[in-house]
């Protein structure tokens, strides 16, 4: 009796060693260099790490990120497995493409230390749902939203200085945009062959409303400028400044779109 329990026991235990555990989430990281350097000239370390089990990538660090694309990333292999990412105090630029063609990401959580988010820093990131941009960025750079599919939400925080130009191209989903800055300057200037209108290649605005203060530079631009500017290089004032290219309908009048505007009050 006694040898078959144990033959038993010894069969059971042979099975379950041909079970695959289930492995524990774990957690993956790396060093990589900030843009800047510190008083004795070497750059200073940044640090990655990626949790497996809440699928958050955090950065952090000092200074100013680099510009990356997609295969470039200190990150790279876990690029695409993120939904969350968590940018720590500290950072004060993204860089061009800074998380561009990050596929599943659905938020981002931002810094008070961030002064500067550089073009297409988040282009093509097609599950990003909603983002704020904290008061604390003094210039956001062009195309920043460039074909992001799902995105619904973005709010631009008081204090917000300067936001360039075609920031929402090919965003179907958006639904709200808050420029809440009073002071928050909104780029005229086109950058290519076509016109710098922050929504170009939405085709319904049935759904998208833009909520702002009355009378600001995002009033102006909203009600009016959106409709009419289609050649400037730069402007911040409303004033012609360079005849880079010539002057054609732009995205809004060719389609005869209207943007729905909402004014917010304190």
């Amino acid at each position: 009796m006694k040898k078959k329990l144990f033959f038993g026991l010894f069969v059971i235990s042979l099975m379950l060693m041909l079970i695959p555990l289930t492995s524990s989430a774990k957690t993956y990281g790396g060093e990589f260099n900030s843009v800047n350097k510190d008083p004795n000239g070497n750059y200073y370390t940044c640090q990655w790490i990626y949790d497996e089990a809440s699928k958050t990538l955090y950065v952090e660090g000092y200074g100013d990120l680099a510009e990356y694309s997609a295969g470039s990333f200190p990150w790279e292999k876990y690029r695409e497995k993120a939904e969350h990412v968590v940018v720590e105090e500290g950072i004060a630029t993204i860089g061009k493409r800074g998380f561009a063609s990050h596929s599943n990401v659905k938020d981002y959580q931002l810094p008070s230390t961030l002064k500067k988010i550089n073009m297409r820093a988040f282009e093509y990131n097609h599950s990003l749902e909603e983002i704020t941009i904290p008061g604390n960025v003094e210039n956001m750079q062009d195309q920043a939203f460039l074909d992001c599919k799902k995105l619904r939400k973005v709010v631009f925080e008081e204090g917000v200085g300067a936001i360039g130009c075609y920031i929402f191209g090919n965003t179907p989903a958006l639904e709200e945009v808050y420029v809440y800055g009073k002071n928050t300057i909104i780029s005229r200037m086109r950058s290519n062959d076509s016109d710098g209108v922050w929504f170009r290649g939405l085709k319904d605005f049935s759904k998208l409303t833009v909520y702002c203060y009355e009378g600001t530079n995002a009033d102006k631009y909203f009600t009016k400028d959106i409709y009419t500017i289609t050649n400037w290089a730069q402007d911040w004032d409303g004033n012609e400044k360079t005849q880079t290219f010539a002057k054609k309908e732009n995205s809004m009048t060719a389609g005869g779109y209207t943007l729905n505007v909402e004014y917010l009050t304190d």
